[in-house]
């Protein structure tokens, strides 16, 4: 964190102009202004990132205007910054796509709620 810390206050005249200014020290240290939080998610397996898959994530956000790069399969930073901007609204603000985020793009398949259905 950087703070300006007043050293001698300004000098102001009784007709309100100011005859000195103020004079500040600049003082810089580090604090923590945020603990830190540790996040879990569940991640689609190593093995289902498949180039073919990469491609799929690419064509999903590109649908979706996230995504303004080639369809070459590659989990390169172009593909990454979209899965964040993707992610991030929906309160995940991270560029590793989550199963969640997979599913929503419609990569996943999604688990049935059978408690609902008829027997």
């Amino acid at each position: 964190m950087t703070e300006q810390i007043l050293v001698t206050p300004a000098e102001v005249a009784d007709d309100g102009t100011v005859t000195r200014p103020a004079s500040y020290r600049t003082e810089t240290s580090q604090k923590i202004v945020q603990e830190r939080r540790v996040t879990r998610f569940r991640v689609p397996c190593r093995a289902e990132m498949t180039p073919e898959f990469n491609a799929s994530v690419q064509r999903a956000l590109k649908a979706r205007g996230l995504y303004h790069g080639p369809i070459n399969g590659e989990m390169d930073r172009r593909t990454r910054a979209a899965i964040r901007s993707f992610q991030k609204p929906q309160g995940f603000d991270s560029d590793i796509l989550s199963v969640a985020g997979a599913r929503q793009l419609g990569l996943v398949a999604v688990a049935l709620d059978t408690s609902d259905s008829p027997e």
